[in-house]
């Protein structure tokens, strides 16, 4: 495209820039965002992907005379959004309109004063949407002349709850202005955009997907070290990690949890007191336990060029999406990754200087860890992410669009709910008789009341379980449960997980924010710790959400690298030598990806089926053994067990049949076994709505991978190993 294109004052900003061009990306997306077709932008992170939208978008709504909002531009996070209004707002000044930011630190006067007089941009999160269409009662005059919806970060959305959540807000958006405006995702780079475009459209048509390479192949400085240590405090690693950090390069550490985030900060900080340097490596900590406030100033101290300026943040995957802190100069990884996507977000943080590579060091102190990222470092390398596997059941989210639409319509027939809800891509296979289910047990468990003409209104339970404290249980899909807020004084300085709070005994000291606190006092009854700073702590050890699953992507990477031979530069001599065991471990499987191998024990008389599918295949093998013997086999992302025990053995040949018996299914057959030995369990704050067999059908989607068990099973022949 030319540069001509530009609204004018964009083409003096380029030029001022002194720009010599757009970036390939840019180039490719102008024409379609600008002639209004909906699309996937995707490209690497720095890639230029908030202008490669934003640029086109500007351009054409310039010319528009219209009132009202005619951008929403939607990102999962309020640091996020900070971040995006420090470029969209003056990019929309220079082209003579106005942009706002909506989020829940915002002050309502504002707010007030957006209904009345809109910005030509509203910025937003899918729970300030949820709250404007169900408390602004004037939201569709605001939104009738609304031409393009914009999803940053999309890959993120989709991979949650919030993004189903987000796509059922878009099509009750679209009922009430009659209108379908454009839509854009905005996405690092992924395994399969072509769904994703899916996802984002629904059941209309059209759209297309952009991509674009950068320009020029960065350089690329990655180095994983592995550490044989059994201390459990990891001092060989902290001694790396502190040299690491002591060259005064801008760094972010990424930690598998918010308890080992405080723990490495407590570390350097001891460190920093016993060597008594002048120049002490000054980090702060970075997770959603840490007050807003001490986000942001971490997020702005690294930015800084100053004596007083940290060195790094100590971040869990907070930091992996794009918010700006600066150019960074390196990004470490302590532990093992689960995937390649979250590898090439956080890389892609480095080397955005001109002349400088990406820097990535990895440090493990486990085997199995190092195996995971070596496996992630080495698909990053090929630039390639796993598939995103899109939920097409969700049915607890439909049950929360339930309550949201009778509150928003101020009551509403079921049939017009579905006539709404039904074109979102969360609930594409959920059928009309699934969802008068639904509705039928959230009135017979007293979700819902009918009024007269089968009306449908929230009830005294939903008032009661989701409407109370400014409605926040109902606007926000994820239930964190309950914290006690940290106040040093009158300042809050984070929160603590009641689980820790609630066992400690007074005095205790503890970290958090990456400073150490001393615990003056603990009001259970208004969940509040009373703090002062303290020299020497202990990092609150959190409950930790269990790892997620290991993608199917991944773990066939992680079997072509353990059957290879191939010397991995990337690996230091440690991690060499123990990659070298891991692999004479399973060198004798002789395994590719069109074969499994049956391998048998004699030591404890298991069999092992390596299939390195992932645990959503394994499971899924797993759970229809069960089905179809009398076995309760395991697995993990590289394989399933078979445990006889007392039972009667079954031979391999047996066990191969019956598996390969199943490759002529259907999805639906699979899951007609499977859902009837799924336990209910508490998933969601909204899974109470839904009946056993709905239950069923949602855990069954979130857990297992059907279609790609079915895929597998028609590719695959079995194999036996040789005896080991």
């Amino acid at each position: 495209m030319s540069l001509n294109k530009l609204h004018p004052r964009l083409q003096d900003y380029v030029k001022d820039q002194k720009w010599n061009d757009l970036r390939p990306i840019q180039k490719a997306a102008f024409d379609p965002i600008h002639e209004g077709k909906s699309c996937i932008i995707e490209a690497p992170t720095s890639g230029g992907k908030t202008e490669a939208v934003l640029f086109p978008l500007l351009t054409r709504i310039s010319a528009s005379k219209s009132s009202g909002f005619k951008v929403l531009y939607i990102a999962p996070l309020k640091a996020l959004l900070n971040d995006l209004a420090l470029r969209v707002i003056p990019y929309a000044k220079m082209c003579y309109m106005e942009a706002f930011k909506w989020h829940g630190d915002v002050s309502q006067g504002e707010k007030v004063q957006q209904m009345l007089f809109p910005s030509d941009i509203l910025l937003t999160t899918p729970e300030s949407i949820e709250a404007i269409l169900l408390r602004k009662s004037n939201w569709v005059e605001v939104f009738k002349n609304l031409e393009t919806i914009v999803i940053d970060e999309a890959h993120y959305f989709a991979l949650t709850e919030r993004g189903s959540h987000l796509i059922s807000l878009l099509e009750r958006i679209e009922t009430d202005i009659k209108k379908q405006p454009q839509r854009i995702a905005v996405t690092a780079t992924i395994g399969n955009p072509h769904e994703l475009l899916s996802w984002l459209m629904g059941k209309r048509a059209g759209g297309e997907s952009i991509q674009a390479s950068s320009e020029v192949e960065k350089e690329r400085d990655f180095k994983v070290h592995y550490f044989m240590e059994e201390n459990p405090e990891r001092p060989m690693l902290q001694d790396s990690l502190y040299t690491m950090l002591g060259q005064k390069d801008k760094s972010i550490v990424f930690e598998r949890s918010r308890s080992w985030t405080e723990e490495t900060a407590a570390r350097i900080n001891e460190r920093n007191l016993a060597s008594q340097t002048r120049s002490p490596v000054r980090v702060r900590t970075h997770h959603s336990s840490i007050s807003k406030r001490l986000r942001e100033e971490a997020e702005s101290s690294i930015k800084k060029k100053t004596e007083m300026s940290i060195d790094a943040i100590i971040s869990t995957s907070t930091l992996e999406l794009g918010i700006d802190i600066g150019d960074l100069d390196q990004v470490i990884q302590i532990g093992g990754l689960n995937s390649s996507g979250s590898f090439l977000q956080r890389v892609g943080r480095t080397g955005r200087r001109k002349d400088r590579p990406q820097y990535f060091r990895g440090l493990c102190t486990e085997a199995d860890e190092l195996v995971l990222l070596t496996g992630c470092v080495s698909l990053g390398l090929q630039r390639n992410s796993e598939n995103i596997l899109f939920p097409k059941r969700a049915f607890h989210i439909l049950a929360h669009q339930i309550i949201c639409l009778s509150l928003q319509k101020f009551g509403a027939t079921a049939e017009h709910m579905w006539e709404i809800l039904s074109g979102a891509s969360c609930f594409s296979k959920i059928t009309r008789e699934e969802f008068d289910m639904l509705v039928n047990n959230m009135l017979q468990d007293d979700f819902l009341r009918l009024a007269g003409g089968n009306v449908l209104l929230v009830s005294n339970r939903t008032e009661k379980e989701f409407l109370r404290a400014n409605w926040k249980r109902l606007f926000a899909i994820f239930d964190t449960g309950p914290m006690y807020n940290v106040v040093d004084g009158k300042r809050i300085i984070g929160t603590l997980d009641s689980g820790f709070a609630l066992i400690q005994q007074l005095p205790f000291v503890f970290v958090l924010g990456g400073q150490e606190w001393n615990a003056l006092k603990i009001d259970h009854e208004m969940q509040q710790v009373s703090v002062e700073r303290n020299e020497t702590g202990k990092a609150p050890k959190w409950k930790a959400i269990s790892s997620y699953d290991i993608p199917f992507e991944l773990a066939q990477e992680i079997g072509r690298v353990l059957m290879s031979d191939t010397i991995l530069d990337f690996l230091d001599q440690p991690a060499q030598r123990m990659m070298e065991a891991e692999r004479n471990a399973h060198y004798h499987l002789n395994w590719n990806s069109r074969k499994w191998i049956f391998d048998s024990s004699e030591i404890d008389g298991r069999i092992y089926l390596w299939t390195f599918a992932g645990d959503k295949i394994n499971r899924t093998i797993s759970n229809l053994l069960c089905t179809k013997t009398e076995l309760e086999p395991d697995y993990d992302y590289k394989k399933v067990i078979l445990d006889f025990g007392k039972k009667e053995p079954m031979s391999i040949t047996d066990i191969g049949n019956l598996i390969l018996s199943l490759k002529s299914r259907t999805e639906q057959d699979l899951r007609e076994l499977i859902e009837p030995n799924i336990d209910v369990k508490w998933f969601s704050k909204f899974s109470e709505c839904l009946p056993p067999s709905l239950a069923k059908k949602t855990i069954c989607e979130k857990g297992f991978d059907f279609q790609g068990t079915i895929r597998e099973l028609n590719k695959i022949s079995f194999d036996h190993a040789p005896a080991n």
